[in-house]
């Protein structure tokens, strides 16, 4: 497996498992407004900004729906955890020093709520936000933000995501990427370069093996 010195992560399905909490806020956001969706049929608003996901219902007022929907989140984020071994995982890049980053579809008041709440935002040198980009996934301008941003070369960077949205974002923008598989039960239709079934499989990324994981974190 080829090694990269910079590492960067999706956080909804990769770092957080916080599906539930997006789609259930996101269904009773609608219902507010006459729309019944099931939760299967809302999948598609996973890995996207909210009010590019809200632009596919017929709204009179999506920005009051984006309100809404922000607030509920905020209640079902219960629903929410840092997938297991996340934590020592990020303890031990950052003692290898390997440069980590995080590009995402949330903006900077969503990534408040729930990443730095739960303290992981520490581990990451740079973060995009949907604040800092006109285009999001899947289009390459994220991750050509965070090369900006890092000085990272595109030849020795890799995004780690669960979505297609994620996958497709690092290859417009000539990156390799890998799939979460602990993030999601179903393949994406794009192709990875690389496939990790377990979260320590990112340790293989940075030339690291098991045996340097950190195990001293509970989580």
């Amino acid at each position: 497996m080829k090694t990269y010195t910079h590492l960067v992560f999706d956080i909804d399905g990769t770092l957080l498992n916080t599906e539930m909490a997006v789609l259930h806020s996101l269904q009773w956001a609608l219902q507010q407004h006459g729309i019944a969706r099931s939760v299967e049929q809302l999948r598609f608003a996973l890995g996207i900004p909210g009010k590019d996901a809200l632009v596919r219902f017929d709204l009179d007022h999506p920005e009051q729906v984006l309100r809404q929907w922000d607030a509920k989140y905020i209640e079902y984020l219960q629903e929410g955890t840092i997938f297991d071994g996340i934590v020592p995982l990020l303890q031990t890049l950052r003692k290898h020093r390997v440069a980590c980053g995080v590009i995402t579809s949330k903006t900077q008041i969503e990534l408040a709520q729930d990443f730095q709440a739960l303290g992981l935002q520490p581990y990451f040198d740079v973060i995009i936000t949907a604040d800092d980009t006109q285009k999001h996934k899947p289009d390459g301008e994220p991750m050509r933000m965070y090369l900006k941003r890092s000085g990272a070369e595109a030849a020795e960077t890799i995004y780690i995501g669960d979505a297609d949205y994620d996958l497709q974002c690092a290859h417009h923008a000539g990156c390799d990427s890998a799939l979460a598989v602990w993030g999601r039960s179903d393949r994406p239709s794009t192709q990875p370069t690389w496939t990790l079934h377990q979260v320590s499989d990112v340790l293989k990324l940075a030339g690291l093996d098991w045996d340097c994981l950190d195990r001293t974190s509970n989580q």
